[in-house]
């Protein structure tokens, strides 16, 4: 690994540098538009406007809209010093980047000649559309002419009526591939093709203050054929969600295992490129499901007659009522269609779920990282209540954040556990308290072995994420525990940390993301080398301070509050799991607790929710997160 200095940026992040840049392009050609010919004003102008124009395509050539192809336009129509012309264009553009308008409106892709007359002309039926746009990243070290090629390729074979519409961007190296992830928040699949070059002859210093994290990696030694593996293992550690598919000429069968795994398929040498369209669009669709929320809308389509509780249901007792009729017509008819307390006929049981529901808690378990996720549709307090009922026994000793949620409190007094309560450090300039210092974990850890009762204790219970966005190193605070406790259950509240799987940044600091990092780690023949080196530079009658690979066991649990974060009716929430004993010691009792205290009747509208928000954040949780960030 190279260490490089970090290069301070003027902002979070390129998307707005790329606006402020065509914001000032867009003001300075309406300047020149408007300056009197010949003049020393005039020449300034020109000069200005020519060397945005050089800037744009170091920014540019990583995403598809405008992409180089447009900027080419512009900077023909500046050297033709047809500057009206240019402006115009520029403030067309402009437009359609600023409000996003070419991505709910994506006709231009059939046309790419007539850009502004299609927009113009399909502005009066925008709402009326639907189609979803994204962008494909194909990586390959193409010619222009082959380029132009597999563009015209894939427009012939687009079907006008397809639901899902993309554009291509090409990257001729890994660098600048790696560069278009963290860069272009609309590409939604990657295609590898063959093996890329590792360097990349664009990087400009324009550029470079966003890259620090591609920069500092070291991949010259690397053959070219294992770039293509190297891509996929990053791009998934930075963008989960993405779709990765790769076009090989070696044999499957001397492919690694590993390789084999990680790619969504693997396309064997020039593949029909029709097959390859396809895929991309099957892979799309696969993650647009909404089992729970698609079976809910068709069973609300349903002539269906009531025979049973709920005389709500389909809206009979609200629209023929004459006194709480406003009360339908607030809402609307479809909500009271989906209500039922039916679950057959295409729907489910949230209790022992078979159908759409358990598919729809399955899509949400891969979109946040865990091995098995639980929808509760009494909030987080329940959430956390079924987590402790589940794992804690009487007597059991539960290391607990003095000032966390009441609901946790509750938790231990219905489990019988015994508290050892934990002390947050107080933030007086801002009047709150932080989080609890691992020091003070530790102690409490050692002074509990000292006195024979390390084997009862159970459970380490933080609140990762405050209310007021303190949040935890959790990987630095488990390796430290397990080191004394290997077998240490983890209880992280993520109640107000719903959002943070979904920018690598905040990533990295959840419970699903480390317990599936230390996991892998643990069970790595390189950290059991380490060990083994630890063991031995310890002083006499000192203790590890790293866990053995032999005694440790990674189980950790996450509460979430969905509807504080993300796209989700009130009440709604998740439990995340990672454990890798769940199966063997826990999910008999988790399921005993889960039905204690879920309701046989639960609210099928925030289910839905809850199944629609997991879409949401699979395609846009990148982008939404990091605007988010931006704002701030």
């Amino acid at each position: 690994m190279v260490k490089k200095k970090l290069v301070s940026a003027p902002y979070y992040s390129i998307s707005q540098l790329r606006v402020d840049q065509w914001n000032e392009l867009k003001n300075n050609c309406a300047e020149l538009v408007r300056c009197r010919k010949g003049t020393a004003h005039e020449q300034l102008c020109i000069k200005e406007v020519e060397g945005l124009l050089k800037k744009f395509k170091c920014v540019e050539q990583y995403f598809a809209f405008p992409g180089l192809s447009r900027v080419d336009k512009l900077i023909n129509s500046f050297l033709k010093n047809e500057y009206t012309a240019l402006s115009n264009q520029v403030i067309e553009t402009t437009k359609q980047l600023v409000s996003d308008t070419y991505r709910s409106n994506p006709h231009f892709l059939f046309d790419e000649e007539n850009l502004e007359s299609e927009i113009r002309e399909h502005q009066t039926v925008q709402s009326g559309l639907k189609k979803q746009y994204f962008e494909v990243l194909f990586v390959e070290n193409l010619s222009q002419p082959d380029e132009a090629a597999l563009r015209e390729k894939l427009r012939e074979i687009r079907d006008k009526n397809e639901s899902f519409v993309y554009d291509i961007t090409v990257q001729k190296s890994f660098q600048d591939a790696l560069i278009a992830i963290l860069f272009n928040h609309t590409i939604q699949a990657v295609v590898i093709r063959y093996a890329p070059p590792y360097r990349s002859s664009n990087i400009s210093p324009i550029i470079k203050p966003y890259i620090q994290n591609v920069l500092k990696l070291d991949l010259d030694s690397k053959q070219e054929e294992d770039l293509g593996p190297i891509l996929c293992k990053l791009a998934r550690q930075y963008r989960p969600e993405l779709d990765i598919y790769y076009v090989t000429d070696t044999s499957l069968s001397n492919l690694k295992d590993s390789t084999i795994r990680s790619f969504r398929r693997i396309y064997y040498r020039k593949e029909d490129l029709q097959e390859l369209h396809l895929g991309i669009l099957r892979g799309i669709r696969d993650r647009f499901e909404t089992p729970f929320f698609s079976a809910l809308k068709e069973y609300s389509l349903k002539p269906t007659g009531v025979f049973h509780a709920m005389p709500i249901s389909r809206g009979n007792s609200v629209f023929k009522s004459r006194w709480i009729r406003d009360f339908g017509e607030f809402y609307g008819r479809n909500m009271f269609l989906a209500e039922t307390s039916a679950t057959t006929g295409g729907l489910d049981s949230l209790l022992q779920p078979t159908g759409p529901l358990k598919k729809a808690q399955e899509m949400a378990a891969d979109a946040y990282g865990s091995q098995r996720t639980f929808f509760v549709t009494n909030g987080t307090s329940t959430a956390n209540k079924i987590v402790q009922q589940a794992l804690i026994e009487p007597g059991d000793v539960v290391l607990i954040d003095r000032d966390c949620h009441k609901s946790h409190h509750y938790g231990l007094v219905l489990s019988g556990a015994f508290p050892v309560y934990l002390d947050s450090y107080p933030i007086e300039e801002y009047s709150m308290y932080g989080a609890v210092p691992l020091e003070h974990i530790r102690e409490k850890l050692l002074l509990l072995n000292k006195s024979g009762r390390l084997n009862s204790v159970k459970m380490l219970l933080l609140t990762n994420c405050t209310f007021d966005g303190i949040v935890y190193n959790v990987e630095q605070v488990m390796e430290a525990v397990l080191a004394i406790k290997p077998d240490m259950i983890f209880l992280w509240d993520e109640a107000w940390f719903a959002f943070a799987g979904f920018t690598y940044n905040y990533k990295q600091r959840t419970g699903m993301f480390v317990g599936q990092k230390l996991f892998n780690k643990y069970k790595s023949e390189k950290y059991r080398k380490k060990y083994k080196e630890h063991l031995k530079s310890l002083p006499k009658g000192s203790s590890p301070s790293l866990p053995d690979p032999d005694k440790v066991r990674i189980r950790v649990y996450t509460t979430q509050s969905t509807h504080k974060t993300l796209s989700s009716f009130r009440q709604g929430s998740m439990i995340h799991i990672f454990d890798e004993e769940f199966r063997k010691k826990t999910e008999d009792t988790f399921l005993e607790a889960y039905m204690t205290h879920t309701s046989t009747s639960p609210n099928y509208q925030m289910l839905a929710s809850l199944d629609a928000g997991r879409r949401q954040v699979q395609f846009e949780g990148y982008e939404m997160v990091e605007k988010s960030i931006e704002l701030a």
